[in-house]
């Protein structure tokens, strides 16, 4: 899962973002700006409160069907599928006031994070990840959740660790390798659900 692609495959193919909620932000802000304008009470702040609860319905309706059917696919497609156990509540806290020894607060990055978090949340991360579940459980496909750590920074050819910030999208390892950071992830969170379903399997 991602903020660049809403998913990536092992092998490459890319999940693209629906980000309607990133589409209708600026009639969303308007729509806002109606409500607080209107006098309590009003027929005209009433009128603007319904458009914007109309507005937000529209979104979540629309990014729904969008996950159902991408959720689809995925589980018509693969009999094996494989998701990093992302803590999506951590992954979207907000980050705490920073202060120095005289009580004046520093830059925190609250506004890239607050950036990043409206990204996650749109995505519908949790959505997509129990749609497929769901659907998966009901078509008799195996569904397997394992540890996100350090998949964005292992090797999946070599296994060494190369330390990575968030804004660096490729993968370069001095054993040769050179792919695209999340179709590395991909390719180690696939690994990890394979080593987990071999573990599971009976003994003969």
């Amino acid at each position: 899962m991602g903020v660049s692609h809403l998913a990536t495959l092992s092998h490459g193919v890319m999940i693209e973002h629906s980000r309607y909620h990133r589409r209708a932000k600026k009639k969303l802000e308007q729509t806002h700006q109606a409500v607080s304008r209107g006098r309590k009470g009003s027929h005209r702040r009433t009128k603007a409160k319904q458009q914007l609860g109309k507005a937000y319905r529209k979104g979540r309706n629309q990014r729904r069907d969008f996950l159902h059917k991408e959720s689809r696919k995925l589980v018509n497609q693969y009999q094996v599928i494989v998701f990093e156990d992302s803590k999506i509540g951590n992954l979207t806290k907000k980050p705490k006031p920073k202060q120095d020894e005289t009580g004046k607060y520093l830059p925190n990055g609250t506004a890239a994070k607050g950036g990043l978090n409206t990204s996650i949340l749109d995505a519908g991360w949790g959505m997509f990840t129990s749609m497929c579940q769901v659907k998966a459980e009901c078509a008799g496909r195996t569904l397997i959740k394992v540890s996100p750590k350090f998949t964005s920074q292992i090797c999946s050819t070599c296994g060494m660790v190369r330390k990575k910030d968030l804004a660096e999208r490729w993968h370069s390892c001095d054993c040769g390798a050179e792919l695209d950071r999340d179709v590395k992830a991909a390719i180690n969170i696939l690994a990890r659900g394979q080593k987990l379903l071999v573990g599971t399997l009976p003994t003969r």
